[in-house]
């Protein structure tokens, strides 16, 4: 039965239950989502088989006989909950950082076993639902009625808004809502457990529980931030927008709401300009996917003005409020296994250079810009005008190397640093995801072969596919059509897509295509069995054992499942052995993006980026994998790869060399000298010749 816990009986009688327990069940309750600036009102917890718990701490006064325990009672709470040895709950990260930020030396999280239900559902789901919360999954699972609970709750905190801040709603109210939570949470991880077995896949979900703990750490770490930079730059970049602005008010003849499309329409309609693009209704669209396809100058100051407010929302803002920031990582964000990340998404933060004034651009300067938005194009599978006009409107794009000093360019990851006594590396698999791909229809005798011939699988794939080798004058348009190709198969790109891809006709991409498989013996074959699986079955597995329901019409995407999840699994296992062997340095794991991982390594333990390096090239599969190193110094903007730094280094300490040697030289040139001078006075004080001055000099 549950219980809300008010008196000091029932709490000392609820503590010595909870303290007899290996195994807790968690869900709080807060005012905001921020650990770190938010507020704890709550915590629910059971045990595998007892009744929820809701202890009340931080709740508003409503004139209603319940009252809140004692900040006493939560130190004694905390401790409780740190004698046990497996914590269960749904999304549970976010539920321990408040706990352990109330008291740290109360309770830690490096000794326990995190179980997130919520990557339990991720791993049984055969259907691709994207609303994953745990009312919507207990509906689907146990029915509409048995999530009534959760909207019954919701719309009496709507109607007395309290919705916005949970500490201003009644214990009795809050409370059996939070022990309903954990509850549900309990029978979700049986039965999921359950599902888990059913599907053969305990490898990959007791490596997801070692993971979550590894993420805990990553997140609540947190990675510092150059705040006051963050702030001049928020400064400058809102003064490039706001003259933006002022210059499409000109264009248009009128102020409008640039960031309504309707309103945009209208204006667009004015200048005698029709949307190229209409919504599923018929009606004119104004959106991206329009505006990257109108050649006119409003249209791209349009897209300059958008750009740099979402630029500024959602990352220069937000950091030039904080000094560290603590994101956080989703294990079970994506269907196949990748990690995702939220608040901020490190995948997204842009690597390239913001310029934060009008540039006037010259022709190489133009041309260079170009070729930085030709992804942008074909990202939009359309196209943006890029005419001398239309082209101003995305000189802001700057390329990606940053000038110090220069207050016309801003770097958001400039804003990205090491904490003091310490240095950022960046270690990134090279060519992953391809060398996965070979891993399916390949020995690892062969794989290994060719990465000790050092071969480039891209330089492979440029060959092999368009018959042209490193002597040809467009070899580096090659080698970039290549790994688009290579990308475009793995991802299951249809020949259209292809085509659009590679720029070239639909037949082209189709003999492109076949002659870089070709290149690959075996890889027909195993395309084929795959998408042959899937038909007949509807199912694919890994080979960490992870599952993929795919339906029949989408069996051409089970190749970019395989080929994204079992790079995915790979960076886990690798991130949890990183995070292993980091247990007793002070260097750590910071931050995860795509296929690299950023460490923050302390002085004097520089040693530990070859040790590093090394486990990351390893992998239970025993799949041959290479690892770039970067130094990322003094920000993450900041990139050099350590074998340069090396020989920066061994060139500076030869100079030192060279210099020292010059140095004594002169301090023998001055004693020669000297002595030459001595000596031609002593001769001639007694009548010596100029023979001994010449001969002594000579010597």
């Amino acid at each position: 039965m549950d219980k809300i816990i008010v008196t000091a009986d029932l709490f000392d009688s609820s503590i010595k239950s909870l303290a007899e327990s290996d195994t807790l069940f968690l869900d709080i309750e807060s005012n905001g989502f921020l650990f770190n600036r938010n507020t704890l009102c709550g915590v629910g917890i059971s045990t595998s088989t007892s009744g929820a718990m809701y202890f009340p701490f931080r709740h508003a006064d409503h004139l209603e006989p319940l009252e809140n325990l004692s900040v006493d009672h939560l130190a004694t709470l905390l401790s409780t909950i740190n004698k046990a040895k497996v914590l269960i709950g749904y999304n549970i990260k976010f539920d321990l950082k408040f706990l352990e930020f109330e008291n740290p030396n109360l309770l830690t999280m490096e000794d326990k076993v995190l179980i997130d239900v919520l990557v339990m559902v991720r791993l049984t789901e055969k259907a691709k639902h994207e609303r994953l919360d745990l009312t919507h999954t207990i509906a689907r699972e146990f029915g509409d009625s048995a999530a009534e609970y959760d909207k019954t709750c919701k719309e009496i905190m709507r109607k007395n808004k309290w919705n916005k801040d949970f500490s201003l709603a009644p214990i009795s109210l809050l409370g059996f809502y939070c022990c309903d939570d954990v509850l549900w949470t309990r029978k979700l991880f049986f039965s999921r457990k359950s599902q888990i077995e059913a599907t053969q896949q305990t490898q990959i979900w007791h490596q997801s529980i070692k993971l979550t703990s590894v993420l805990y750490q990553m997140e609540y770490r947190g990675v510092k931030i150059d705040s006051e930079y963050a702030l001049d730059g928020s400064k400058r970049i809102t003064a490039r927008q706001e003259a933006v602005l002022k210059r499409i008010y000109d264009i248009a003849g009128q102020e409008f709401n640039v960031s309504s499309n309707p309103q945009l329409g209208k204006v667009f309609e004015s200048l005698g300009i029709q949307s190229p693009e209409v919504t599923d209704k018929g009606n004119p669209s104004w959106g991206e996917k329009s505006l990257v396809k109108i050649d006119h100058e409003l249209a791209g100051r349009v897209r300059e003005y958008r750009s740099l407010g979402k630029m500024l929302n959602t990352y220069i803002e937000p950091f030039s409020n904080t000094d560290v920031l603590h994101c956080t990582y989703c294990n079970w964000g994506t269907v196949t296994g990748r990690l995702s990340s939220r608040n901020p998404n490190l995948q997204n933060i842009p690597r390239g250079i913001i310029n934060t004034v009008e540039q006037n651009l010259n022709e190489e300067e133009t041309k260079a810009l170009q070729g930085r938005l030709e992804a942008i194009i074909k990202a939009n599978k359309g196209r943006i005008s890029l005419d001398n006009q239309d082209i101003s409107a995305w000189a802001f794009v700057g390329g990606e190397s940053l000038v110090e000093g220069d207050p016309t360019k801003f770097s958001i990851r400039k804003t990205f640093i090491p904490r003091e006594g310490y240095t950022l590396y960046g270690l990134d698999y090279k060519q992953m995801e391809v060398w996965v791909f070979l891993s399916y229809f390949m020995s690892p005798e062969e794989l290994a072969t060719l990465k000790e011939q050092g071969v480039d699988l891209h330089d492979n794939s440029a060959k092999a596919a368009f018959h042209v080798d490193e002597t040809h004058e467009e070899w580096k348009f090659y080698r970039q059509a290549a790994k688009n190709l290579s990308f475009g198969i793995l991802y299951g790109l249809g020949l259209a897509n292809l085509a659009n891809s590679l720029d070239c006709t639909i037949p082209e991409a189709k003999t492109y295509k076949n002659n870089f498989l070709d290149g690959l013996p075996g890889s027909k074959k195993f395309i084929k069995d795959v998408m042959k699986k899937i038909t007949l079955t509807g199912v694919v597995q890994n080979r960490y054992g992870r599952k993929y329901w795919i339906p029949e019409d989408f069996a051409y995407a089970g190749i970019n499942y395989l080929v994204q999840g079992t790079s995915a699994d790979i960076m886990s296992e690798r991130m949890i052995a990183v995070h292993e062997y980091l247990k007793d340095k002070k260097s750590s794991l910071l931050m995860q993006v795509h296929d690299e991982i950023l460490l923050e390594v302390a002085t004097g333990e520089e040693y530990i980026v070859d040790s590093v390096k090394a486990l990351m090239e390893e992998n239970s599969l025993g799949i041959s994998l290479l690892v770039d190193v970067e130094i990322h110094d003094p920000s993450w903007a900041h990139v050099r790869e350590v074998s340069k730094v090396a020989e920066e280094q061994e060139s500076e300490s030869n100079v030192q060399e060279l210099l020292e040697e010059i140095q004594q030289l002169k301090v023998d040139i001055e004693y020669w000298k000297a002595k030459y001078e001595y000596v031609e006075e002593l001769l001639g004080s007694v009548g010596g010749t100029d023979v001994y001055a010449e001969r002594f000099a000579r010597a």
